[in-house]
């Protein structure tokens, strides 16, 4: 499309440099990319144009003809007269013709109607000029055959050609046949005419050829145009012209269906104009660059229809001239509102992902530690509780035994959470109802929080059932309201939701930890003190706390994080300084309903026996310990430092072992492939695991955790020496 710019030199204006310049305003054009069809208004206004360019050609050829009459008159006078008659006549005629094409009727058949009357005037005026006398004037037939040829189409410049040469031919016939009079006498009259018709054809089949390629021509043209046009619309993206004052002088359909604005609106608007302020000057400097001859990229936010700021990146190159020199900018804008989500998602994975992985490793560490510390404690509660059985509670040793034991106690709980964040603390689940379980702790959490704080709890009548733990459920609430506590020290409001919600494949993108699938969400949510970035990445990390010293260890939301994880749901947090901090736990939801395993028993006497046990455990001190307890307790014990000591004495025993007591993590062979291999050789031999640390974790059927009591000891060994033999 070509685009035509007038300028018109008004007042001059400050331009931003400063320097005062002259007003150039362009004449603008915003494409019809519409147009695939013909539009009927459109051709009729082509139509009329072309009607009014006939009528102003045929007028001023007539006043041409009077002016030359009277500037070189024929003679006799009469015939001069006659031929100014006529050439009025068809000036006459002009209104007669422009009455006719009004109607917008049979607009072909009128043109071909007003060329032949053409001819056959020129053709009398020739007459009257001398007929063949007059054979040099011929030429006036070129004016209607050449209009005829680029105005209409070829086949009306042959036509032309042909009626002129036939009324020519046929006013000569009948002078030489003496029907109609010759004025004078011309010499060589009869060259002169046959060369000049021979010229008039030869022009009028030339014309006719122009006329005929010229059309042709239009054609392609308007074909590739409404080809670039429907390529242009296609495209989902901004397409943008401007000048070099960065005004809007060509866009397609989707600047206005995203700005909302039509095309009169944007006609010479500012492109600049319809970004968001703070992204203007970037703009304005890529534009710069743009007219240096240089393509540019930048990104600026264009203002959508309902005033919502999208995010765009625009591209753009220099548009030259016939001359060389830039005469505006051409380019595209992308919406990257998606591509920009899409990032955003992806680094807020990666940062998930990292801090995973480092509460992972973070949790394996703090496993090691336990399993380590397990052992330790063992021994320490273990001769405790040995050395209590032989005092009485009024002798003074037995104060200061007694006082060893419970600071062990202590020292147990602190592994059992350092477990619990490691996801390695045995559970025992069943099918739990969130909302009884948040009411059998509201009151504890009422005294816990204290009076200063609301306690508000809305529970779903509906909700779901969850696989739990109801001890460690316990925990995870008690833990977040101890939380909040602390984090509201003038008083507050405590807020605990539950509700029933279906995570998405969206929310599992956006929080690679979670899964798919319908969950039980518990809510609590405080407005305390809140947290920044920095203390939000790190608040499951084990021992990070931001009380102060003395008031708090840093393991109540990683023990959170580890009982959550461990029950195979996702824990999420929103926070911010002074708007307080929400903590939401999803569980997966109950495909159907499981029966609740049965409670234990509750404490008593320490059963014993006489069936032959076989320990193995590498740690000497704890070795020593379960030796003595089992040994006291009637029982043949075999003892072992590792697996493959163990193999060897089963091998040397010929009596039958009724119990495999094993640690589980020991070098060399673990605990688990010992007991495999027992099985194979020993297919009777119940299995019992020690171990403070397992993973992947052990059912809790089969395993004793440490640290180790006498009593616990006591009561599972005879449980498992009471249960069906393992077999494969």
């Amino acid at each position: 499309m070509l685009i035509s710019h007038t300028k018109i030199h008004g007042t001059p204006l400050a331009s931003e440099n400063g320097m005062a310049t002259e007003a150039i305003r362009p004449v603008y054009a915003r494409p019809s990319l519409e147009r695939a069809r013909e539009d009927p208004a459109e051709r009729q206004f082509r139509r009329r144009l072309r009607l009014y360019q006939e009528l102003t050609v045929r007028g001023g050829v007539a006043l041409v003809i009077v002016a030359f009459q009277l500037a070189f008159p024929v003679e006799p006078p009469t015939f001069a007269r006659c031929i100014s008659l006529l050439a009025l006549f068809a000036l006459f005629l002009n209104g007669p013709y422009f009455l006719a094409a009004r109607s917008g009727r049979a607009f072909v058949a009128q043109a071909y109607v007003r060329m032949l009357v053409d001819v056959l005037l020129l053709s009398v005026g020739l007459y009257f000029a001398g007929g063949l006398a007059a054979a040099h004037f011929l030429g006036v037939y070129l004016i209607v055959m050449i209009y005829a040829g680029i105005t209409f189409t070829s086949r009306a410049c042959l036509t032309a050609t042909g009626a002129a040469t036939a009324s020519y031919v046929t006013i000569v016939s009948l002078q030489q046949a003496g029907i109609l009079s010759a004025p004078f006498e011309l010499p060589n009259a009869v060259m002169i005419a046959a060369f000049n018709l021979i010229l008039l054809n030869i022009a009028g089949a030339l014309t006719a050829i122009l006329s005929r390629a010229l059309r042709e021509s239009r054609r392609r043209l308007r074909a590739t145009y409404q080809e670039l046009e429907r390529f242009v619309e296609a495209i989902p993206d901004v397409i943008y012209v401007v000048d070099r004052a960065g005004r809007l002088t060509l866009w397609n359909q989707k600047l206005e269906s995203v700005t909302g604005h039509g095309a009169a609106a944007l006609k010479g608007e500012l492109l600049t104009d319809l970004l968001a302020e703070d992204d203007r000057a970037p703009f304005r400097a890529a534009l710069a660059t743009g007219l240096e001859d240089r393509p540019f990229e930048v990104e600026g936010r264009l203002r959508g229809a309902d005033g919502a700021l999208i995010a765009y990146q625009w591209t753009g190159a220099a548009l030259t001239d016939e001359h060389g020199q830039v005469s505006g900018l051409t380019g595209v804008g992308r919406d990257v509102t998606e591509r920009k989500r899409a990032d955003e998602i992806l680094r807020q994975r990666e940062t998930e992902m990292r801090q995973l992985q480092k509460i992972e490793a973070i949790g394996r560490l703090a496993g090691g530690v336990a399993h380590d510390f397990n052992n330790v404690l063992t021994v320490v509660i273990g001769r405790s509780q040995l050395m209590l059985s032989r005092y009485q509670p009024d002798d003074p040793a037995y104060q200061d035994l007694d006082q060893i034991e419970s600071t062990a106690q202590r020292a147990a709980g602190l592994t059992r959470q350092l477990l619990a964040f490691s996801r390695n603390q045995g559970s025992a689940r069943q099918p739990v109802d969130l909302n009884a379980t948040v009411t059998s702790v509201t009151d504890m959490l009422a005294r816990l929080i204290g009076e200063h704080i609301d306690l508000a709890v809305t529970l779903d009548p509906k909700l779901d059932l969850v696989m739990a733990d109801p001890g460690q459920i316990e925990q995870v609430i008690v833990n977040f309201a101890v939380n909040a506590r602390d984090a509201m020290p003038n008083g507050g409001r405590l807020t605990i939701t539950t509700g029933n919600v279906m995570l998405n494949a969206a929310f599992v993108a956006a929080h690679p930890a979670a899964s798919v699938g319908p969950h039980v969400v518990l809510e609590v949510c405080d407005n305390g003190v809140g947290m920044d970035d920095p203390t939000l990445q790190r608040a499951f990390e084990p021992f990070f706390t931001t009380k102060a010293a003395g008031k708090g260890c840093g393991l109540g939301l990683s023990t959170v994080y580890g009982i959550v994880k461990g029950h195979d749901g996702y824990t999420a947090v929103e926070s911010e300084p002074g708007r307080g901090a929400t903590f939401r736990v999803y569980l997966p939801r109950m495909a159907a309903p499981v029966a609740a395993p049965r409670g234990e028993s509750g404490h008593g006497s320490r059963p014993g026996g006489d069936e032959t046990i076989l320990l193995v455990e590498d740690e000497e001190a704890v070795r020593g310990l379960v030796r003595e307890i089992l040994v006291r307790l009637g029982y043949r014990v075999l003892v072992a430092s590792d697996g493959i000591e163990a193999l060897a004495l089963s091998r040397e025993f010929a009596e039958p072992i009724d119990l495999l007591l094993t640690d589980v993590v020991m070098p060399g062979m673990d605990g688990r492939e010992l007991a495999e291999r027992m099985r194979m050789t020993r297919p009777d031999t119940r299995i019992l695991f020690m171990s403070g640390y397992a993973e992947p974790p052990i059912p809790g059927d089969v395993l004793l955790e440490k640290p180790v009591t006498p009593d616990a000891l006591a009561r599972k060994v005879s449980e498992v020496l009471h249960q069906p033999a393992l077999t494969d």
